[in-house]
């Protein structure tokens, strides 16, 4: 698989996390966390108290509503705001779930977990090569058998979606993506401008958007078993209709597997 060059992105400055949660409030409002821990259970077969590694946590709502449901999350996350009001939120209702400031190309922790989950647009922003890196990590994280679960933008759905997004905050604040594809690297462009209280602030960025069979064999390359796919949290099929697409892989109870 050829590299695909990745413009360097500060991920800590892109994702503001006071920033983002104000233009994601009712996004975030909207999506329904709690049919999503139901699906990343099934998915990763997990086990009452299983131990869960939360790859790109954002603040937090996936590890905190597991750790209510009685599993040992930790999360990982580069974007200190978020790790902030994560730890804040499983302190304040008395939650087990651990957070940690970690880069995903290079983090240590201890390994052996049941289950992990990379989702949101946690992943994509480097290189293959370093994408390689955040699955050869999250393998060497994972006991034999469990069970890895990667949540991704659907590259040809987004191929068809408008070339401009806008979400509008009462007073005027906008937060306006327009987008871009570069066909020979793979990878759609975001040239974002935040307008809030009268101040604009731009960020460019980029995400390498895989196809499925693309993404399949990168983690088959990095030692896993790819098992299932699906276009949603709730488990509907892939499709070039359905904006995600959620892959489940396998860590071999042998390397030679």
């Amino acid at each position: 698989m050829t590299p695909a060059a990745a413009p360097p992105t500060d991920i800590a400055a892109l994702f503001d996390a006071d920033e983002y949660l104000y233009f994601m409030a009712q996004t975030l409002a909207d999506e329904q966390t709690a049919a999503q821990c139901s699906f990343i259970e099934r998915s990763l077969a997990l086990q009452p108290a299983s131990r869960v590694l939360d790859l790109g946590c954002g603040h937090g709502r996936h590890s905190n509503e597991l750790a209510r449901r009685g599993h040992r999350p930790l999360g990982l996350d580069i974007v200190p705001g978020f790790i902030e009001q994560a730890r804040a939120e499983a302190a304040r209702d008395g939650l087990a779930s651990e957070f940690q400031l970690a880069d995903l190309r290079r983090f240590e922790v201890t390994p052996g977990f049941d289950g992990a989950a990379c989702l949101f647009d946690a992943f994509g922003y480097d290189d293959d090569l370093q994408h390689g890196r955040i699955i050869d990590n999250a393998l060497a994280a994972l006991r034999p058998g469990g069970r890895l679960l990667l949540d991704v933008r659907t590259r040809e759905y987004m191929l068809r979606a408008p070339a401009v997004n806008i979400v509008e905050r009462d007073g005027g604040d906008m937060m306006i993506d327009r987008f871009h594809f570069d066909i020979e690297s793979g990878r759609l462009t975001d040239r974002r401008t935040c307008l809030r209280g009268g101040r604009m602030r731009e960020t460019v960025f980029s995400v390498r958007l895989y196809a499925y069979t693309e993404l399949r064999a990168l983690l088959m390359a990095h030692g896993f078993r790819v098992l299932q796919a699906f276009g949603g949290f709730d488990g509907a099929p892939l499709s070039v209709a359905r904006p995600r697409t959620l892959v489940v892989a396998e860590k071999p109870e042998s390397p030679w597997a």
